[in-house]
C-alpha cells in the first residue's frame, strides 16, 4: 500500500509539471498506476452486485423452466431448494469487469473489509466468488 501510495504521488506530481496537452496523454497512459484501491472499492462493489443480481436471475429462469418441464407444482420442497441455492460468479469475469473500467487490483479488494462485509466469500482454489 505504501509503495502503491508512493507511485501515485511520484506520478500526480510529474504529471501536475507537465504543459496541458502533455499531460492529458501522459494522463492516459500512466492512468492504471493513478487507481488507488481505495478508489475503486465502491465501484468494484457494484460491479459485483451487478455481477450476482444477473447471476440470480439466470439462476431463476433456470429453475421456472426446470420446474414447468417437469410439470410440478409449487411444494415444500421447492421451497428448501430456492432458499439453499448459493450463488457463485467466476472470479476471470468480474475481474474483465473491472479492467472494463480501469481497476485492476480485484484481488486486493477480494480481501477487504468491505467484499466481506457486503456477504461475498472468494474461493480461489476454484476460481469462483460466492453469495450466500
Amino acid at each position: 500500500d505504501d509503495v502503491d501510495a508512493a507511485i501515485d504521488m511520484m506520478l500526480q506530481s510529474f504529471l501536475g509539471a507537465q504543459k496541458f496537452s502533455v499531460r492529458k496523454s501522459l494522463r492516459k497512459k500512466f492512468e492504471k498506476f493513478l487507481v488507488r484501491k481505495e478508489d475503486g472499492g465502491h465501484l468494484l462493489l457494484h460491479l459485483l452486485q451487478d455481477l450476482f443480481r444477473n447471476e440470480s436471475l439466470y439462476q431463476n429462469i433456470r429453475r421456472r423452466r426446470k420446474k414447468g418441464a417437469k410439470g410440478a407444482a409449487m411444494g415444500s420442497k421447492d421451497k428448501e431448494d430456492e432458499d439453499a441455492i448459493v450463488l457463485e460468479v467466476p472470479l476471470d469475469e468480474f475481474e474483465a469487469r473491472a479492467k472494463e473500467s480501469k481497476v485492476y487490483n480485484v484481488l486486493d479488494f477480494c480481501q477487504s473489509r468491505e467484499f466481506v462485509d457486503a456477504g461475498y466469500e472468494l474461493d480461489q482454489r476454484k476460481g469462483v466468488i460466492r453469495r450466500n
